[in-house]
């Protein structure tokens, strides 16, 4: 194996050097490997019976950290590969061949890399969507939610036993907060013919109003029940309709602040911990609760201008003098923080003004920012290195400067948003909904770190190349 790889990297370093520089026979075998070792993982965690859900998300959560240290370590290495080699490129005044192909490899490689802690998760979440019928789960759900308060009923608080006297007179009582608590959960009516119950479920649903039923709609919700309950861990202990019923009715359903042990009115689930655990199992999954945080948009909207922003940075760090791009980060630092400041004493002056015109006045100056730094990188006026420092910066501005302005622009309009009785003297203009806003924000930085490192690869070129500039 060793002796194989060997004549791979001679033959890429004799015929395709540029791939051989990136590293290409190198890190996408070594990220493959990483991406099958840590997603067999994910599908290997045992799902029949259903885990506890806080140990099934432990476990991938503790599998993201200990891959957090090895990811910092390869991207490093890879960092430090390209700034040795492809360097040269600048030093020796070689023409830059296929700079903006490099950049792309950039952003595959540092998505790819950085990724990494996220397979297991999102393998872990195509082996339960697969395992767990979703569809079929919602529908059951809604069927074992209005027969589940027929087989366990927790028992109600009572302030002192002298308030079920209240409670009988009113249907109600007043506990020592004020509050009015509702007596009947599980009753008969008046008449006797029909059952008077408070709707509840283990993930904590609750139906604030009593829902009257009949005996008969009861005895078919308790079958019902039975028929479905067992496909999540939820085997009952009685399954008599009119038995259950009849049992219910003679509990005990309350507790006083004078009891130490408090059980369930009635319980005929085997194990409730088991059908609790699997019902909220099924809901994580649904919702995406959790550690299933890489499956959700906005995450990735962040997670990409990480990306973008190492992408950008290595392919400038690779295309100009090292000691230049030392004076460009300078500059990215120093120029924000003056502008800043400007800003701040601007926001004093006009700290009065409602919020879209604040928007607006931050669409201006941060127009004035990018076109002070763009005055600088040009102007011949100007030395080369300046210049040369200054479009580095802009480099790194443009797709940044062009989300921002998307996002001022939407904080202009956001009134919109809000409820009449809020934007009484908003001038609402509503172009785009606040989803197509956000996919704007990330397709403005996608193409706009593109579209700027093509042309200022250019320019490099002509910078480093041309020996007339130096």
């Amino acid at each position: 194996m060793k002796a194989y790889f060997k004549k791979i990297d001679h033959h890429l370093l004799q015929k395709y050097p540029n791939l051989w520089v990136l590293g290409v026979h190198i890190y996408i075998p070594i990220i493959l490997a990483l991406y099958l070792i840590i997603g067999i993982a994910g599908l290997l965690y045992l799902l029949n019976p259903l885990p506890e859900f806080y140990r099934y998300r432990d476990f991938f959560e503790n599998m993201s950290v200990t891959m957090i240290l090895p990811t910092i370590l390869l991207v490093v290495i890879f960092i430090i590969r390209q700034v040795k080699f492809n360097s040269k490129r600048v030093h020796l005044s070689l023409p830059y061949k296929q700079q903006f192909l490099v950049f792309l490899y950039f952003i595959f490689l540092f998505l790819s890399i950085t990724t990494l802690p996220f397979v297991g998760n999102i393998t872990a979440y195509i082996k339960t969507s697969i395992a767990l019928d979703e569809t079929q789960f919602s529908e059951d759900v809604k069927i074992m939610q209005r027969g589940f308060v027929h087989f366990y009923l927790e028992k109600s608080y009572v302030d002192d036993p002298e308030d079920c006297v209240e409670a009988e007179a009113n249907g109600f009582y007043v506990d020592d907060y004020g509050d009015h608590r509702s007596y009947k959960r599980y009753e008969l009516n008046d008449t006797k013919d029909s059952l008077i119950v408070y709707r509840h479920f283990v993930d904590y649903s609750y139906n604030n109003d009593l829902d009257t039923i009949s005996l008969d709609q009861a005895y078919l919700e308790i079958d019902s029940f039975i028929a479905l309950s067992h496909k999540y861990q939820g085997d009952v202990t009685m399954v008599d309709p009119l038995q259950i019923v009849n049992t219910n009715l003679k509990t005990d359903r309350f507790y006083t602040k004078f009891e130490k042990n408090v059980r369930p009115a009635f319980s005929y689930l085997q194990d409730y911990g088991a059908f609790d655990n699997n019902i909220n199992f099924h809901n994580k999954v649904i919702n995406k609760g959790s550690f299933f945080f890489p499956l959700e948009w906005d995450f990735w909207r962040g997670y990409m201008f990480v990306t973008l922003v190492l992408a950008i940075l290595l392919i400038i760090l690779c295309s100009v003098n090292i000691a230049e791009f030392g004076w460009g980060m300078l500059v990215v630092a120093l120029h924000p923080t003056v502008f800043g400041i400007v800003a701040a004493l601007v926001a004093f002056l006009f700290r009065d003004v409602d919020g879209e015109m604040a928007s607006t006045l931050g669409m201006f100056l941060l127009l004035l920012f990018t076109a002070n730094a763009y005055f600088f990188a040009f102007n011949k006026r100007f030395k080369p290195a300046l210049r040369r420092a200054f479009a580095i910066a802009c480099h790194i501005y443009t797709p940044v400067v062009a989300c921002l302005l998307i996002v001022l622009f939407k904080e202009a309009s956001d009134c919109c948003y809000l409820d009449a009785s809020y934007r009484q003297n908003c001038d609402c203009f509503l172009p785009f909904t606040r989803n197509q806003y956000n996919l704007m924000t990330l397709y403005t930085l996608l193409f706009g770190a593109l579209i700027s490192t093509y042309f200022f690869g250019r320019y490099y070129k002509k910078q480093y190349v041309n020996p007339q500039i130096k």
